[in-house]
């Protein structure tokens, strides 16, 4: 049998482990919630474009835009904006990111493995195209 004191103890034990909580949560964060990539703002000289991130790439980003896959290069990359992330994680100067944020951004994607060909093909032809859209809108 326990004792008061025993007891006691563990409930407010219990209650401090709950009320334990620092920063950002699976529960807080959207894209913690389900596959989707986070979402990506992203200014180009051709125009902004807004979309879920789904694959980075060496040499640039494929974006889910209205219902488009585009493939923007860094280089076309003015600045951007990663949705609930800090600015150190942004693209920007049509300069390719360094590594360590290349690696956060390829995390928050949906597909943080990569897109294989077929899986590629499959994609686009979900969504009515033949190819990767570039900058162009």
């Amino acid at each position: 049998m326990m004792t008061r004191v025993t007891l006691l103890g563990l409930i407010a034990l219990a209650c401090l482990t709950n009320a334990c909580s620092f920063g950002m949560t699976a529960r807080k964060y959207p894209p913690a919630q389900g596959p989707q990539g986070v979402t990506l703002s992203v200014e180009t000289e051709q125009g902004r474009f807004s979309g879920e991130l789904i694959e980075v790439r060496d040499a640039g980003i494929v974006l889910l835009v209205a219902k488009r896959l585009r493939l923007l290069p860094y280089s076309a990359i003015l600045s951007s904006e990663v949705a609930q992330t800090s600015a150190r994680y942004a693209i920007s100067k049509k300069t390719a990111p360094k590594p360590d944020v290349r690696e956060h951004l390829r995390l928050l994607s949906r597909f943080p493995q990569g897109l294989t060909p077929e899986l590629t093909q499959q994609l686009l032809a979900a969504n009515g195209q033949t190819e990767l859209a570039g900058v162009n809108p």
